[in-house]
């Protein structure tokens, strides 16, 4: 008997360095607080709500080696809502991320699945959105660098890094016969790092993006189809149902000892927006954030964001400011408590003040200014 446990733990020890390289990680995410809102349809508003930093999640992925470098990989992502155990993305089981793929650390990583786009993957780190979430997006994340939807049926390719240098491409397929080009997106990025430097950017174009990212921030109004949009519709009340949505976003970071700093420029274009054919909407967004680590424990953050577009259809050109900060404090390496604010304030165009009408259950303000503040807690695993 001791023979054969010594045969088989000395089996299982020389056996283990050929599966090294494979395994299945399970990690997760859960934050949730308590939001203020001054002015969401008219009331202010008192809400639990999680997914804010971050979307709550846990996940799956994994690695399997193939030999000659070449490996297989997956991930799982499901979002939920840990206030009522509710799921996220609209119901769907794994909606944050569903792909299988391969990966070669000479030829670059091709996956195919539901994943992000191209802006997401390279530009949102160069954002205060994509270094503390949703409340600091640029206005009702009217161009997705919150990552409020992902793309279905996508094939994407991203490049190796070469002198720092990286691209990635994608498309993703509408899926309708006789109709090919359908509900379908494509886009490109890249990016760029050398020490403390890092620049990104990202393009994207989608076609019937009301109807393709029905777990996004959509909010049509377009039955009938009309140019005018009531002032609680918010920024996304002035796009309806577009034909396609287009994309650029471009920016950069850099880090400094306990400091790093960061801009971002995005343009989002709507045509036939509102289901009014003709009618272009367009969006800019320039946006300056820092943050600095007082301790290893306590982090400060704020920045700006000034955002201006047309509507066409109507001749309005409305105009943004916002203001956001943060103080998180780490109470261990997996888990920290945070306090952040914004202060928006509509400047003109006959709009009313939107900083994410998707997450307040009124909506856009019904004046030109909106506050939200926050305090919670996040842990991960």
């Amino acid at each position: 008997m001791k023979k054969s446990l010594i045969a088989l733990a000395v089996t299982s020890a020389v056996a283990a360095p050929a599966f090294a390289q494979n395994s299945v990680t399970l990690y997760g995410v859960i934050d949730i607080g308590i939001t203020y809102v001054n002015n969401t349809g008219g009331h202010s508003q008192w809400q639990m709500q999680d997914g804010i930093v971050q979307g709550s999640r846990w996940g799956l992925k994994g690695v399997e080696d193939l030999g000659g470098g070449t490996k297989a990989i997956f991930q799982l992502e499901n979002g939920f809502h840990p206030a009522n155990g509710g799921l996220a993305q609209h119901g769907r089981e794994f909606g944050r991320q569903a792909y299988v793929g391969l990966t070669n650390d000479s030829y670059g990583t091709l996956t195919l699945g539901r994943q992000y786009d191209p802006v997401v993957d390279m530009a949102q780190a160069t954002t205060f959105n994509g270094q503390w979430g949703a409340l600091f997006s640029h206005p009702a994340d009217i161009d997705n660098t919150d990552n409020g939807f992902r793309i279905n049926n996508a094939v994407k390719y991203v490049s190796p890094k070469v002198y720092g240098l990286q691209a990635e491409a994608m498309y993703a397929f509408g899926g309708q016969a006789g109709a090919f080009s359908s509900q379908s997106t494509v886009g490109g990025g890249l990016s760029f790092s050398t020490g403390p430097l890092y620049v990104g950017a990202g393009y994207f174009y989608a076609k019937d993006p009301a109807v393709q990212f029905n777990d996004g921030n959509f909010l049509g109004n377009t039955t009938p189809p009309s140019l005018a949009a009531a002032p609680t519709d918010g920024i996304w009340g002035l796009v309806g149902s577009p034909s396609n949505m287009q994309v650029i976003s471009a920016g950069a970071t850099y880090n400094v000892g306990p400091l790093l700093v960061g801009g971002n420029f995005s343009n989002v274009r709507f045509d036939n927006a509102k289901g009014v054919g003709g009618n272009t909407v367009w969006f800019n967004s320039y946006e300056l954030w820092g943050q600095y680590s007082l301790t290893p424990a306590a982090t400060l953050g704020a920045g700006y964001t000034f955002t201006n577009g047309k509507d066409h259809g109507t001749g309005q050109r409305p105009k943004y400011g916002q203001v956001n900060a943060i103080a998180d404090y780490a109470l261990s390496k997996r888990t920290d408590v945070y306090l952040l604010g914004s202060y928006q304030h509509a400047m003109s165009g006959g709009v009313t003040a939107d900083i994410y009408s998707g997450l307040f259950a009124g909506g856009a303000s019904t004046n030109s200014n909106q506050v939200s503040a926050r305090v919670a807690i996040r842990h991960k695993f």
